[in-house]
């Protein structure tokens, strides 16, 4: 999602927390996690998303000028102020900086600082179809009722439970109708509560379970991991791909999954569609998978006048399965042969393939379990 074909989207960042819990002498925005603090790697996220216009960032008084120094090699970093008393306050504070052009407010905890730009685009693109949309994961642990004394009083039925995360996106409206009655004595965990309040309804975007909030020294280590893991799978790999077949009479021309009216078609066991073929070979070759003859083998009947874009399917979920997502392509021909260059990345992302995207070089990985990609 493109920043310009959607209105004013403000990012406030809220880094104005004290982090006891750490135990450490340091406030948890200033650890420094693969070189970088946690605070900058929360505000790059959102500085370099290009669904985000511009970003408040909200601190501590006492860490106001340590956070301009910090993030001051970022993009469209609006202001940095100094926070409130709670995070209800601190939110506010970053509210009232943002610009009245303004159509959504994306509000997100500094120490989140894993939340990647498909997180950010989904909820906000969510935000735009419902006002108000929060990123969450689904609660996967049996829960317990436990009494003052310690002892176990009931299970708790899990099924629709979610964990609340952020980003927590907001029309500006809305959230201006929310806060006008504010009361900062109450224990106001998120911004969602304050839409809830009114009455409205704020849509849920799962985002998976690595957008873990920094909290403990437990956190610090896995977080850790996970930097490190995506880190080693930025790689990049280029394949090469042709098809070639014959035309002949009596047989659909079949090009990208598209019929072409014509007196000849092309001869093959499938439908015979040499550019969704060329794209499967490039890709299965960039990733080091096999060929097309070796996975749909023209011995299997079951393939006979198969749709090339079921073929392709499977191919995008075998490349699913092994981490990997398109970044480009490019095709060529030199008369009779059609070739196609695709690039492909190790990466993970997790989101559904579509048939026209694995053409158009818009690929991720869907997986849905727990990964430390």
């Amino acid at each position: 999602m493109k920043k310009d074909e959607r209105g004013i989207v403000t990012a406030i960042i809220l880094a104005a927390g004290s982090g006891s819990r750490m135990g450490l002498p340091i406030t948890k925005q200033k650890i420094s996690l693969c070189s970088e603090s946690i605070l900058k790697r929360s505000v790059r996220a959102f500085a370099e998303s290009d669904a985000v216009n511009s970003v408040i960032v909200v601190t501590r008084e006492d860490e106001l000028d340590w956070a301009e120094e910090e993030l001051k090699d970022l993009p469209k970093i609006k202001s940095v102020i100094t926070g409130g008393k709670n995070r209800a306050e601190s939110a506010y504070k970053g509210f009232l900086a943002v610009d009245e052009k303004t159509d959504l407010i994306a509000i997100h905890d500094g120490a989140r600082c894993l939340v990647t730009d498909k997180m950010i685009c989904d909820v906000i693109e969510a935000a735009y179809k419902y006002g108000a949309a929060t990123a969450v994961t689904a609660v996967t642990d049996t829960l317990k009722f436990v009494g003052q004394d310690g002892n176990v009083i009931k299970t708790l039925p899990r099924n629709g439970l979610f964990s609340a995360q952020t980003p927590q996106v907001f029309s500006r409206g809305l959230y201006e109708r929310a806060v006008k009655n504010i009361d900062f004595s109450a224990e106001i965990t998120d911004d969602n509560m304050l839409i809830e309040a009114i009455g409205e309804k704020v849509f849920a975007v799962e985002t998976g379970r690595s957008n873990i909030k920094i909290t403990t020294s437990d956190d610090l280590e896995y977080a850790n991991y996970l930097i490190e893991r995506r880190l080693k799978m930025s790689e990049t790999r280029v394949g090469h791909g042709y098809d070639v077949h014959r035309l002949v009479e009596g047989r659909r021309l079949v090009l990208g999954g598209v019929e072409i009216p014509h007196n000849t078609g092309l001869l093959g066991h499938s439908d015979a569609d040499v550019l969704t073929h060329a794209v499967m070979d490039a890709l299965l070759g960039a990733t080091g998978l096999g060929d097309i003859g070796r996975h749909f083998p023209d011995s299997d009947e079951s393939l006979r006048g198969i749709s090339s874009m079921i073929l392709l399917e499977k191919v995008g979920k075998m490349l699913a399965e092994n981490g990997f997502k398109i970044i480009g392509e490019t095709l060529s021909s030199d008369g009779d042969k059609l070739y196609v260059t695709i690039c492909s990345e190790f990466c993970g992302e997790a989101r559904e393939l579509t048939f026209a995207e694995a053409i158009l070089g818009e690929y991720y990985i869907k997986n849905e379990i727990d990964s430390p990609l």
